[in-house]
C-alpha cells in the first residue's frame, strides 16, 4: 500500500481534464479541478445545479461524451454506480471510443469490482488507463479539495492519477492493482453501513433515555463513532442534513453491494446480512429517499426528538 499526501503532489494546474457526473460530490470535484488551474470539460447536465456552477467558474460544456473525449487526456467519473460508469465508456458514443490513445479514465464511482476489471479490459484495447479511485468524506470536502481516494491501478498508472486526483483529495491511498480500489470502498461502506443499522437500533432502544448523556458517554469510550454521533445530532436536531445520504442509495450501493460480493466469494456474513435487512424493511416503510439518520425513527416516529 502507497498513501500519499495531495501536499506533495504537483497538482492537476494546466491539465485538460473531463468531468462526467455534476452530483453533489462531482460538483465539488469539478470546482477543486477549477481552483487548481485546470481546463474542465463537462457534458450538459440539464437536470441539476451543479453544471451552472462549473460553467459559471469557466468549465467548457459538451453535448456528448464523444465530443468532450476529443478535448482532454484524463476523465474522472463521478457517478451513481457501475451502471452508468459502463453507459458512458462503452458503445460507439463512449469516452472508450473517443479518447486520445493513453489517455486515463479515473472512475471515483462506488463500482463493483468485476465491471471495473471488465471495463479496464476494454479500456486496454482502445490503448486507454482505466483506474478505480472510489473517494470518501462529504460533498462539501470535495469542494475544500480534502475527500480520500482508495486507488487501484499498476504502479506506473498511479502516479499520473495522482497528479489529477491531489486536486480534490487530501489522502491518496494505492491499495493495490485494477480493481482493489473499488473492492475496499465496499468494505469500507458495508462496514459503515453495518455500524449505521445497528446505531439506529441503539437509539431506539434508547427512547426513555437522554440522549445527549447517551452520545456523552458513548464518546468516552471504544464504541465511539462518527455514525452513532451524526445520528445523535440528527435525533437532537442539532445536524438536520447529517449523513445525507438516501436510505435507497446506501442500500443499493452500498451494503447491498458488499453482501453481494460476500456471496460471490462463499463468504457467510450474517451480521452484514442483517443489517442488509434494516434496510430492506425501511424501503418497505417507504423511507427509502429520506436520509441515513432516519433508521434510527419507528415507523411511527415522524419528527427527530429534542433535548
Amino acid at each position: 500500500m502507497t498513501e500519499t499526501s495531495s501536499t506533495a503532489m504537483p497538482g492537476a494546474a494546466g491539465q485538460r481534464l473531463g468531468l462526467i457526473g455534476a452530483g453533489r460530490k462531482g460538483t465539488g470535484i469539478g470546482l477543486s479541478l477549477l481552483r487548481h488551474g485546470s481546463e474542465l470539460h463537462i457534458k450538459v447536465n440539464r437536470t441539476g445545479a451543479g453544471a451552472e456552477r462549473l460553467t459559471g467558474m469557466g468549465a467548457h460544456e459538451h453535448t456528448s461524451f464523444s465530443e468532450l473525449a476529443r478535448h482532454v487526456s484524463a476523465v474522472v467519473l463521478s457517478l451513481p454506480s457501475s451502471c452508468e460508469v459502463e453507459e458512458v465508456c462503452l458503445g460507439q458514443h463512449g469516452l472508450f471510443a473517443h479518447l486520445p490513445r493513453q489517455s486515463l479514465v479515473l472512475d471515483c464511482t462506488t463500482s463493483y469490482p468485476a465491471s471495473t476489471l471488465t471495463l479496464a479490459e476494454h479500456a486496454k484495447k482502445h490503448a486507454l488507463h482505466f483506474i478505480d479511485a472510489p473517494v470518501t468524506r462529504s460533498p462539501q470536502q470535495a469542494e475544500q479539495g480534502r475527500l480520500n481516494a482508495i486507488v487501484g491501478s499498476d504502479e506506473s498508472t498511479f502516479p499520473i492519477a495522482a497528479r489529477v486526483l491531489s486536486a480534490f483529495c487530501e489522502n491518496i491511498v494505492h491499495v493495490g492493482n485494477i480493481g482493489q480500489g473499488h473492492k475496499l470502498k465496499l468494505v469500507y461502506n458495508s462496514m459503515t453501513m453495518g455500524i449505521a443499522a445497528v446505531a439506529a437500533e441503539a437509539c431506539q432502544l434508547a427512547i426513555d433515555v437522554d440522549l445527549a448523556i447517551l452520545r456523552s458517554l458513548v464518546s468516552r469510550g471504544a464504541t465511539n463513532s462518527g455514525v452513532f454521533r451524526n445520528f445523535a445530532a440528527f435525533l437532537l436536531d442539532e445536524k438536520p442534513d447529517a449523513l445525507a445520504i438516501s436510505i435507497r442509495n446506501a442500500n443499493k450501493k452500498d451494503i447491498d453491494c458488499g453482501v453481494r460480493l460476500a456471496n460471490e466469494t462463499a463468504l457467510k456474513v450474517p451480521v452484514l446480512s442483517a443489517a442488509a435487512q434494516k434496510f430492506q424493511t425501511c424501503l418497505a416503510e417507504g423511507k427509502g429517499e429520506l436520509t441515513l439518520p432516519h433508521l434510527a425513527l419507528s415507523s411511527s416516529d415522524d419528527e427527530p426528538r429534542q433535548k
